[in-house]
């Protein structure tokens, strides 16, 4: 995609925003360190780690790779941009209060694949202007190219693997074909004009499942309960490949644009409301956005799963 990309996200009228020379020097940094990161997670992946667990079920895992590099991408974004806030998924917040600029780091998404040798995972980067989504960048140990890479973009910017710039579009199959990224549950669900939402996947990363979007392997991907950290990265490489992003509030709510995750034109959101930050997402194709997601929504509803229950027992 040309760097005059056409996302739904804009500068333009507020003031004091962001000049593009310095969103270019925000992505390169934020590539470097996901770059930087990778290298970490490729040597760690497959061998014996030192693993925690952030709940008592046990099943929220955190490991030393997890802190090493939110401390390498904390202590590097402090000293090179000590105006910018960080916040960190394993709490390594830092910065002034009422910084414009937030970085927001997922160090390792996907820990439960990284610790069983699962090669689904990914660091990601997201930086905030005003709670406004303008930089990105994410290593992944795989892609579409066969090969590791960092997924980076930069508001007005477009959409880049390494050096090499994409757009979202779709892979040419039939829609019933088609990919979806969707909440665990949700692989048998049919509408009523047919397989719309296509074949589900949940591959235990949200942000590996937002590159896979933004690059058109999925036609969408919805996201009930995700962070900050998991989806800030992953949205702006999205918006900027082609593909839209909507919000809402609550299973019962209407999606609407999204338009930055909180504060103002005028006001930035402090660190704490960003890590409070709690809505569903979805992201995908404009051209069955948010339509596919609001009949999704139906079908998974009492009354539809009730009616696909009485038609499995009548035969029909």
């Amino acid at each position: 995609m040309p760097d005059d990309s056409t996302s739904q996200l804009s500068l333009e009228g507020l003031q004091n925003a962001p000049t593009k020379s310095q969103l270019i020097e925000i992505e390169a940094a934020a590539a470097e360190l996901a770059a930087a990161a990778g290298v970490i997670l490729m040597d760690r992946f497959r061998s014996t780690l030192e693993i925690e667990y952030k709940d008592k079920q046990r099943s929220d895992p955190v490991t030393e790779v997890d802190r090493e590099i939110e401390k390498l991408v904390h202590d590097e974004v402090t000293r090179d941009f000590p105006s910018h806030g960080v916040l960190g998924e394993e709490g390594a917040d830092a910065g002034p209060v009422g910084a414009e600029y937030v970085w927001i780091i997922d160090p390792l998404d996907g820990t439960s694949n990284f610790i069983n040798g699962l090669a689904t995972f990914a660091c990601s980067i997201g930086v905030v202007w005003r709670g406004l989504p303008v930089a990105a960048a994410l290593f992944l140990p795989t892609s579409r190219h066969l090969e590791p890479g960092v997924y980076r973009a930069h508001l007005g910017g477009g959409a880049h693997f390494n050096d090499e710039s994409f757009s979202f579009r779709l892979t040419e199959a039939p829609p019933a074909a088609r990919l979806s990224g969707l909440p665990g549950g949700t692989g048998g669900v049919t509408g009523p004009k047919g397989q719309r939402f296509g074949i589900a996947r949940t591959l235990g990363s949200i942000a590996v499942e937002m590159v896979y979007t933004a690059e058109g392997t999925f036609q969408m991907g919805l996201f009930e309960g995700g962070k900050i950290w998991d989806v800030a990265g992953g949205v702006m490489l999205c918006l900027e490949a082609g593909a839209t992003a909507y919000v809402r509030d609550g299973k019962s709510s209407p999606w609407r644009p999204l338009a930055r995750f909180a504060g103002s034109d005028v006001s930035p959101p402090s660190v704490a409301q960003l890590r409070a930050w709690n809505q569903g997402l979805v992201v995908g194709a404009p051209d069955v956005l948010p339509e596919l997601a609001q009949d999704l929504t139906r079908e998974q509803g009492p009354l539809a799963v009730l009616r696909r229950l009485v038609l499995r027992e009548s035969g029909d």
